[in-house]
């Protein structure tokens, strides 16, 4: 991971901490720490060496995390913004990006109409 890269990724991660943990709650802090975990494996799938179609599972591994952290609070749709950030610094393409990001972008949209 390239040094840029590193600096943005946790420069959004404590911003994500220290918004959530403004109120702090167990349901809320078991989000924060699944929505973590699904970032951090969200960023693996980017890793070199892996075998073939490894990344999926990278990518199916943290659209769950993700979703669970979602149904604990919605206030992990937040982590969007980092997805986005992490992608933005890694590709210049919109179509890349947004093909990434997609499977992240539903589980938010479908969350949201459906916890609201």
């Amino acid at each position: 991971m390239h040094k840029s890269t590193l600096q943005l990724l946790l420069t959004f991660s404590l911003g994500l901490i220290f918004g959530l943990l403004m109120e702090f709650s167990v349901p809320l802090f078991l989000s924060l720490i699944l929505t973590l975990i699904s970032v951090f494996i969200y960023t693996m799938r980017d890793a070199g060496g892996l075998k073939h179609n490894q990344d999926k599972y990278f990518v199916v591994m943290s659209a769950l995390l993700y979703f669970v952290a979602l149904t604990i609070s919605l206030c992990s749709a937040m982590a969007i913004v980092l997805l986005a950030g992490y992608e933005i610094s890694k590709r210049k393409n919109l179509k890349t990006l947004s093909l990434r990001l997609l499977p992240h972008i539903i589980i938010t949209v479908v969350s949201i109409f459906l916890f609201i």
